[in-house]
Order: structure tokens, then C-alpha cells, then sequence
């Protein structure tokens, strides 16, 4: 298995091989995002559903679905985010 440095945490660790979404951002996340800081956005309940419903997007909308790659981008610390990550957790 390829090993890739996680942007996020900062770890090595092997490179996610199952299905993640469609589209061009999936390579991309795979290179650079370990399965670890994955889960930790897509679970239920996990931060993509916290920048959804702090920013009250709406998926249907196009303007919606790029704020929260942009989002995703930045929690995730990859190049060209445009946004800065605001954790609202904490």
C-alpha cells in the first residue's frame, strides 16, 4: 500500500483506497488526507455537518456546495483553500 503524509495531523499513513464521492476533489484527498482526518469530517455528525449547519447551506445550490469544499479545502489544510478554517466546536 502507498503511504501518504496526512496535511492535516501531520502523520504518515496509508493511502484510502475505498470510494470517497464523486468528483475531481477525491484524488486529491486521497493524496493528502489520512483515513483518520476523514472520518473525523464525514462521520454523522462530524464537521462537514457542523460547516453545514453554522453557514446554513443549502446543498441544493451551487454557491452552497462550493462554500463547503472551500471549507473542506481549509480544514483539511489543502493548497488554495481561499478561506480560513473556524473550528466552532471549541
Amino acid at each position: 500500500m502507498a503511504e501518504i503524509q496526512c496535511l492535516k495531523c501531520e502523520k504518515t499513513s496509508e493511502m484510502m483506497t475505498e470510494p470517497l464521492f464523486m468528483g475531481k476533489l477525491e484524488q486529491e484527498i486521497k493524496n493528502s488526507v489520512c483515513e483518520a482526518c476523514w472520518t473525523e469530517w464525514n462521520k454523522p455528525g462530524g464537521v462537514k455537518t457542523m460547516v453545514i449547519n453554522e453557514y446554513q447551506l443549502n446543498l441544493g445550490d451551487e454557491n452552497g456546495r462550493a462554500a463547503l469544499k472551500k471549507q473542506m479545502r481549509a480544514f483539511f489544510k489543502l493548497p488554495d483553500a481561499g478561506v480560513e478554517f473556524k473550528d466552532y466546536r471549541t
